[in-house]
């Protein structure tokens, strides 16, 4: 595949209906499709790949294309290329698809489990559980309790973005003001500052839970993704040691 920089075929020319002689580069890749037993991949998108780009003496040329042979349309018989414009070349860019869109993948039903520490957790979920259809014994209940599931799950996110986005920063500016509430006590020791010394404590140990919480569970998503790479690690350092 790629640019063969000729054309196989005399309508692979926008202009070839004014040409005096057949170009004998033409016939050199006619004879070499011939030998090898070649044919063009079946293909989408347009019939010039390359064009001068010139507004006076347009030409346009299929100089790029997919051969292939018996054996690949016997393993691949499905495949096709896919011809399209790139924007930054004179050539239309080439990809070749294998077979049919694979199938989606069904993804579980997962979120950051930090956030059932936020008190507007357990209301929304309740909320939105009696605002919707109620679940009953039945076979198709499973089915339809995941599918319940499904469609509140872009709320779920909606809080965590609100709650647990920039959880890092939180954290760092619940501190900060954490330590100018504890030096305002100090330097001006009186019961309000206090209490908002207390308050800005609590929010503190509050954001750093959930910090803890969140990365807890993203290190075990990790190790989890990578599990078989670690054993690979430690098997190999205990054989070391």
């Amino acid at each position: 595949m790629g640019d063969f920089n000729e054309i196989l075929t005399g309508d692979e020319h926008s202009l070839y209906d004014q040409m005096s002689v057949v170009p004998q580069g033409m016939r050199d890749l006619q004879n070499v499709v011939e030998h090898c037993s070649f044919s063009d991949m079946q293909s989408h998108g347009p019939l010039y790949t390359w064009c001068n780009k010139r507004e006076f003496g347009l030409i346009c040329k299929k100089l790029d294309r997919i051969l292939v042979n018996d054996t690949w349309l016997t393993a691949y018989q499905q495949s096709y290329g896919v011809f399209e414009v790139g924007g930054c070349s004179d050539h239309l860019r080439c990809r070749i698809k294998f077979g049919g869109d694979r199938p989606k993948l069904q993804r579980p039903f997962k979120f950051t489990n930090a956030l059932v520490s936020d008190p507007s957790f357990l209301p929304m979920v309740q909320e939105y559980w009696e605002s919707t259809e109620q679940l009953y014994h039945s076979t198709s209940a499973l089915y339809r309790f995941s599918k319940k599931l499904k469609a509140f799950n872009p709320q779920i996110k909606k809080l965590c973005r609100e709650k647990l986005g920039g959880l890092e920063q939180k954290t760092k500016e619940a501190l900060a003001h954490l330590c100018t509430c504890q030096l305002e006590t100090l330097q001006n020791p009186t019961e309000q500052a206090m209490r908002n010394e207390s308050i800005a404590y609590s929010r503190w140990l509050f954001v750093l839970g959930l910090e803890e919480k969140y990365l807890k569970q993203k290190s075990k998503l990790h190790w989890l993704r990578v599990r078989d790479g670690n054993n690979k690690v430690f098997h190999h350092a205990a054989k070391v040691r």
